[in-house]
């Protein structure tokens, strides 16, 4: 990922969430170079890549209220041009397949795309499962895979009842801060389309 001093955008956020274009309009300057350049690199076209951008910098407009509820800038921006690289690459390959008559089914590109998100996202919630401190990570694969009751892991662990439940919502509030600012971009997405 390219690096953005976080001074140069941070004061546009409560502006742009206010409505401000002129703030707005300084934020696509400095991000805009950097992020044509990665998306670039991925799609391989000038034209696909400023489709993406239009895209995304649209969809930061249009829900801008929400602006300041981002962890990471940066990092949201470059997830965001992720998602939609990998949703013009699918609907490329779907515009090819119709134009070689193929019979396809009308909602296919929408649930390879929601496949994908959702891939991702598991991989994700995986991952910080298996990040979880030892005895959380036991407590919440017990209640949430095995989908064993907080008594039954209580007595199957020699631990408290409280304890597993304690356990469980630190597993669940560390994912729900891990996801949130992907499941704010699969939303994002989705309205732009």
């Amino acid at each position: 990922m390219y690096k953005v001093n976080s001074d140069a955008y941070e004061r546009l956020l409560p502006l742009i969430a206010a409505g401000d274009q002129h703030a707005f309009s300084e934020l696509y300057e400095i991000f805009y170079p950097t992020l044509l350049r990665h998306v670039i690199q991925k799609v391989n076209s000038l034209s696909a890549a400023e489709d993406i951008l239009h895209d995304l910098f649209l969809s930061i407009w249009k829900t801008r209220e929400r602006i300041t509820e981002i962890d990471s800038l940066p990092a949201y921006l470059f997830t965001s041009c992720r998602y939609l690289i990998i949703s013009s690459i699918k609907k490329k390959q779907l515009e090819f397949v119709h134009e070689e008559n193929y019979d396809e089914h009308p909602d296919t590109e929408r649930s390879i795309e929601e496949k994908l998100y959702y891939r991702y996202l598991l991989d994700i919630v995986n991952e910080e499962i298996e990040r979880l401190p030892e005895k959380c990570k036991e407590v919440f694969k017990l209640s949430r895979i095995e989908c064993k009751t907080n008594k039954e892991i209580a007595l199957h662990l020699h631990i408290s009842e409280s304890t597993v439940e304690n356990q469980i919502n630190k597993a669940l509030k560390r994912l729900k801060f891990i996801t949130k600012d992907i499941l704010i971009i699969i939303a994002f997405i989705n309205m732009i389309k």
